[in-house]
């Protein structure tokens, strides 16, 4: 710890940090699911039990393991933050998401959903400053 820092200034800036955490673990499931998905042979109108087996793979599996502990991460944050901060916070996974997608997976972003992922970090930037301030204040 920064002996600047007083362990209430750590504390207050840990659910941002588990926050952060959370959504990226978010954003690597989805691209190991999605790389999963891509590996496993094609579906057809009906499930049979060989195309669900098909879906086990190391890439699904690894996309399910980043939910578990996103989920812990989630769980830790709403120890300490409202759910109507800490529920607007994570949508910094629709920004999280999308460039994984394009760093990762090769995906393309276009000018309109730029647009929109700079709408959202707008959004969640207000949101923190405006509970960071209330917080100052308590």
């Amino acid at each position: 710890m920064n002996p600047i820092q007083s362990p209430a200034s750590v504390k207050r800036g840990l659910p941002y940090w588990g926050v952060v955490c959370c959504a990226l673990f978010v954003a690597a499931s989805q691209v190991f699911l999605k790389m999963g998905v891509d590996d496993t042979q094609t579906f057809h109108s009906g499930l049979s039990w060989q195309e669900i087996q098909g879906l086990v793979s190391g890439w699904i599996l690894a996309g399910i393991l980043c939910y578990i502990i996103s989920f812990v991460f989630w769980l830790k944050v709403l120890k300490v933050l409202p759910l109507n901060i800490a529920f607007n916070l994570i949508n910094i996974e629709h920004i999280f998401v999308p460039l994984a997608s394009y760093l990762f997976l090769g995906e393309m972003i276009s000018p309109m959903r730029a647009a929109g992922i700079a709408v959202v970090l707008l959004g969640v930037l207000v949101i923190a400053e405006s509970y960071c301030r209330v917080e100052e204040r308590a």
